[in-house]
C-alpha cells in the first residue's frame, strides 16, 4: 500500500466510475452536501467561540448543577419544598391579611407552627451561609 495521494487523474476516474454505477446515490449526495457543509459551518463557529475560560466555566456550571441536583434529590429537601410551595400557593389563593386575620393567627396553632418552621428556615439558612 502506497504513503502517496491518488492523482487528479485517478480521482476522476474513481468519481466517474462510482456515478456511473449509481447515479441516485450521487444525486442524493449532491443534494445533500449543502446541508453537509451548513453543519460544518455551525461546528466550526462554535469551536471557534469556545475558548479556555467557557469551558472551564461551563464545567464549573455542571459542577453547581449536579451538586444542587444532589441536594434535590434527598428526601427532606424535596418533601420541604413540596410543604413550601404547597404553603406558598394556598397564601396566594386566601388573598390578603388584615389586622383581624393576624390576631385570629396568633391565637391558632398553625400559625404558631408555621412560626416555628420559618424560624428553624431563617436559623439553617443563616448557619449555611455563616459556613460558606
Amino acid at each position: 500500500m502506497s504513503d502517496q495521494q491518488p492523482s487528479a487523474d485517478e480521482l476522476t476516474a474513481e468519481l466517474t466510475a462510482a456515478i456511473e454505477e449509481n447515479p441516485e446515490a450521487f444525486a442524493t449526495f449532491v443534494r445533500n452536501l449543502d446541508t453537509i457543509n451548513e453543519l460544518v459551518e455551525v461546528a466550526e463557529l462554535g469551536t471557534a467561540a469556545m475558548d479556555d475560560e467557557m469551558i472551564t466555566s461551563l464545567a464549573g456550571t455542571g459542577a453547581s448543577l449536579g451538586e444542587l441536583a444532589d441536594t434535590a434529590a434527598s428526601d427532606d429537601t424535596r418533601g420541604a419544598l413540596q410543604t413550601v410551595l404547597g404553603a406558598l400557593g394556598e397564601a396566594n389563593s386566601s388573598g390578603p391579611a388584615d389586622l383581624h386575620d393576624v390576631w385570629d393567627g396568633i391565637r391558632s396553632g398553625e400559625f404558631l407552627a408555621g412560626i416555628r418552621y420559618l424560624l428553624a428556615v431563617v436559623r439553617s439558612l443563616g448557619r449555611a451561609v455563616q459556613n460558606q
